[in-house]
């Protein structure tokens, strides 16, 4: 007796939740046995910490490049070296002020930042090795990895201002010694990576870097930020005016308000301003609709992989002999689902540990924490329930179309003929996403909120909006009975595609069939 001849259970009776829990697991299990799903699922951890470790390593592994300034103007040298040192006392106070709101005691914190503020990073460092000398010595900078020094004398003590001379030191004709004071004669093995050469062109200023490295950082940064600054205080000195008078100037400038008047009005008479607090409820939503859409995607794909999978390698035939159709549909639907919160559970932890360091480090947020707060609403219950609302039915509508695709398809080949108009689309859908940032009025998103294949997305973005709730209580009841809908569809294509082999032109005349009864 062949499969087709069997008298097997129809999909519209009862299920089998027993059957349907072992068929998830089954499938479930088989993804999780295998050495690729670990990778995939500890490769975020594995990644985090190596990329730590090589930034790390890239920072302490780095050669100290030595390099000469010569100044033929004397106006320059020193403004160079301040210009290195204000820079490293300005990475030095970020460092110690972002760490000290995460490591010193949380009634020392605003004393901390105060000092930081007024007395600078020096201050700040004299406070930690005073009281907390392990915190200090882990917080070292790294040394500097520029390290200005002079170039040493000749055996007559004559000095190496001409470039000309100086130059040997980069191509490797003389080498430095190791004690930066000494002359050439002294045994010595560092070479020169890079001359700062500034002289007088005409009545204007201009300098040269000298290099054999092209790709190395060198001084040329900062000459030229000095060469900026110093135009500047030219150009503003002709009008008897300050490069500072223009700046305070540019501050007091009036800017024009954006307000929404249904916000509420403080007692100052604010409140009403539209703030970046304002769009970071739609932010939060389009990462939603992202997480959606990605577990959709990777996890359809994998349903698709295993139906077509487990077609030819006769699998389906043997769990038809026990089960119902609906029952392997809900079963491998239900274990892909577990395997992909599994699999996006590591990404959502990092994102979601970033997140809480960047607001604890205070990065973003200003003084009153507008950002921080407007985060901790836009998460609120009623955006985690509709995502779990929308995030079921989205994955089992497309999930079952998949199946069903899987289950019509004879080969690889064929499956991925099949699924490409289906990957379309649901790329398609989430172009809905930056519509409602920019627009969430659009008549389009609007539109796009009552189409099945686009609702799960369209109606998450919309939600900071504040939509009708019978406009989403439609959409989900129209994704609803649309996934009833495909859920018996796909069962009966399921159906057929196991015990006729599958292919287009057997469903199409399953399709005429239908069409003929009606």
């Amino acid at each position: 007796m062949s499969l087709s001849e069997l008298k097997l259970p129809r999909p519209n009776m009862g299920l089998n939740l027993r059957r349907i829990y072992l068929i998830a697991r089954r499938d479930f299990l088989g993804y999780v046995r295998t050495w690729g799903f670990w990778i995939a699922v500890l490769s975020p951890f594995f990644g985090l910490i190596f990329g730590l470790a090589m930034s790390v390593l890239s920072l302490r592994a780095e050669p100290q490049r030595l390099v000469t300034i010569i100044d033929e103007t004397g106006q320059y040298e020193r403004q160079v070296i301040e210009a290195i040192d204000e820079e490293r006392a300005s990475t030095d106070k970020i460092l110690l002020q972002q760490s000290g709101r995460f490591l010193l005691p949380e009634n020392e914190r605003a004393a901390f930042d105060s000092l930081l503020e007024n007395k600078g990073s020096a201050a700040g460092r004299v406070f930690l090795e005073e009281n907390y000398p392990d915190l200090a010595a882990r917080l070292k900078l790294p040394d500097q990895n520029l390290k200005i020094m002079s170039l040493p004398l000749g055996a007559s003590g004559e000095g190496y201002a001409n470039i000309e001379t100086a130059k040997a030191y980069l191509t490797g004709e003389r080498a430095l010694p190791l004690n930066a004071g000494g002359s050439e004669e002294q045994s010595g093995g560092a070479a020169l990576s890079g001359i700062l050469h500034i002289y007088m062109d005409g009545s204007r200023p201009a300098a040269d870097y000298w290099t054999t490295n092209p790709n190395a950082a060198g001084l040329e940064r900062y000459i030229n930020n000095i060469f900026r600054l110093e135009a500047a205080d030219n150009y503003f000195s002709d009008t008897e005016q300050s490069r500072a008078a223009y700046g305070r100037a540019l501050d007091a400038a009036p800017i024009a308000a954006k307000l929404d008047p249904s916000k509420t009005i403080r007692a100052d008479g604010g409140g009403q301003e539209i703030t970046l607090a304002d769009n970071i409820p739609f932010l939060v939503a389009a990462a939603f609709s992202g997480i959606l859409w990605l577990a959709i995607f990777s996890g359809v794909y994998m349903l698709l992989m295993s139906m077509v999978e487990e077609k030819v390698n006769k699998a389906l035939e043997m769990l038809l002999a026990s089960t119902r159709f609906t029952e392997i549909l809900f079963g491998k639907l239900l274990g892909v689902v577990a395997l992909t919160l599994a699999s996006i559970a590591p990404w959502i932890l990092i994102a979601g540990g970033g997140l809480y360091v960047v607001l604890g480090l205070g990065l973003i947020g200003g003084e009153d924490n507008l950002i921080a707060a407007a985060i901790g609403q836009a998460i609120s219950g009623k955006m985690i329930g509709f995502f779990a609302l929308f995030f079921l039915l989205g994955y089992i509508f497309y999930g079952t179309l998949f199946m069903a695709l899987g289950a019509l398809a004879e080969s690889m080949q064929d499956a991925q003929t099949l699924v490409t108009p289906i990957l379309l689309l649901l790329t398609l859908c989430l172009m809905v996403v930056p519509i409602g940032i920019s627009t969430p009025d659009s008549p389009l998103l609007r539109a796009a909120s009552f189409f099945p294949p686009s609702a799960p997305f369209a109606t998450l973005i919309r939600l900071p909006s504040e939509p009708p709730i019978w406009e989403i209580t439609l959409s989900a009841g129209i994704l609803f009975i649309s996934t009833i809908f495909i859920v018996w569809l796909s069962a009966r294509l399921f159906r057929h595609g196991v015990l006729s082999g599958g292919g287009m032109g057997n469903a199409l005349a399953v399709f005429k069939g239908w069409l003929g009864r009606g």
